[in-house]
């Protein structure tokens, strides 16, 4: 079973259970937190962790638990209350957290991926929220396909005709997810982001250790560049990105953190191919026409520049009205965000320099310019 069909079923059945029965207080946690209601967030917060363990009997229970869980603690964050004041809410998430494989606080996956279209749990409920977590939704469940494709692509030859398949599928993947990012950096200015939405993602410190909230970084676009574009020995980034794996894949659910080791077995699929064509030369042309496997490869690399740029452009604008120093909701300046568009610019210049040395039938445009918004 593919790991699309797999993650997909866990959410859908995580996003369909209530195992709190918070679906009631919805709309009364944003009224909460409208108010800055500490003493109501607390008093929510007992009442369901009372219910935790009578009804969380697995891992669809637990994973559904901690979603809501989520929700209120993180609020109580944001209006400035630890949340290990709250008896037994630590010990509550490290449990859940044990049960599910998965970080013990809410996540990307909580808060989007398994968040139910009918009785959707929300922070704030104003429009750009709700507008955030279907983007984010749409953009998650579209692409877990492409990581798929581009996972059975690593052992692939360049002129075997599955490959050519497979990227294709992925660039379609891809396209859906970069215009689900275009739809927020349209429809969601940086001032409502910076000071509506983003206080409720604060860090948490659970066992000890400081937890990130929901973040793009947590997203599966980090398997596509593991797979696809990621830094080699000797290469400017490659003192950076181990570590920048290492902070990042925890957030990852087990089936793709699983994922991520067997990647790394493999060479990243770009530099690899571009390597297969150069020794193969001459014979990878076919009557001046672009061998389709690099054609593909090329479309996949303009739209993943199609999400980095224009994502890179609105973590900046989000950044310059935030006090400076800030941190976005997953622990970064936009340090790693330049970094990692910056070794997108320089795989897609690769190719870009591989492709023109044949025809000019293969030569390849330049990196596609960000959508203004």
């Amino acid at each position: 079973m593919s790991l699309a069909v797999r993650m997909d079923a866990l959410d859908r059945t995580i996003s369909d259970l209530d195992p709190l029965e918070f679906v009631r207080h919805v709309d009364h946690l944003t009224e909460l937190n409208a108010h800055a209601d500490r003493a109501g967030l607390e008093r929510l917060a007992d009442d369901m962790l009372a219910r935790v363990w009578n009804n969380v009997s697995d891992l669809p229970t637990a994973g559904a638990a901690l979603r809501d869980l989520g929700f209120v603690l993180a609020s109580l964050e944001r209006h400035g209350v630890d949340h290990r004041t709250i008896s037994g809410a630590e010990e509550t998430l490290l449990k859940l957290g044990d049960i599910t494989d998965e970080i013990p606080r809410d996540s990307v996956y909580t808060y989007a991926l398994r968040n139910p279209r009918s009785g959707t749990r929300f922070f704030t409920g104003i429009p750009e929220e709700i507008l955030f977590i279907d983007q984010v939704r749409i953009a998650g469940t579209a692409l877990r396909p492409a990581v798929d494709d581009l996972v059975a692509t690593l052992t692939l030859p360049l002129r075997d005709p599955e490959l050519t398949e497979r990227l294709a599928r992925a660039v379609a993947g891809f396209r859906t997810f970069a215009e689900a990012l275009l739809a927020v950096k349209r429809q969601v200015t940086p001032e409502v982001f910076s000071h509506r939405m983003r206080p409720y993602f604060p860090p948490m410190t659970v066992g000890g250790t400081v937890l990130y909230a929901p973040g793009g970084a947590q997203m599966t676009p980090l398997l596509v560049d593991i797979a696809l574009l990621r830094p080699e020995p000797g290469e400017p980034e490659a003192g950076w990105y181990p570590r920048y794996l290492d902070e990042n894949l925890p957030y990852l659910p087990a089936a793709y953190r699983e994922a991520a080791d067997a990647i790394q077995r493999h060479r990243p699929l770009l530099p690899r191919l571009l390597d297969e064509a150069a020794r193969a030369g001459s014979a990878l042309r076919d009557a001046g026409r672009e061998e389709p496997g690099l054609r593909q490869l090329r479309l996949l690399m303009r739209e993943v520049l199609r999400f980095r740029l224009p994502h890179l452009q609105l973590a900046r604008a989000n950044m310059a009205i935030r006090v400076p120093g800030s941190l976005g909701s997953g622990g970064y300046t936009t340090s790693s965000l330049d970094q990692l568009a910056e070794l997108t610019t320089r795989r897609h210049h690769q190719l870009t320099d591989a492709l023109s040395d044949g025809p000019p039938a293969v030569r390849s445009t330049a990196p596609p310019t960000p959508e203004a918004g």
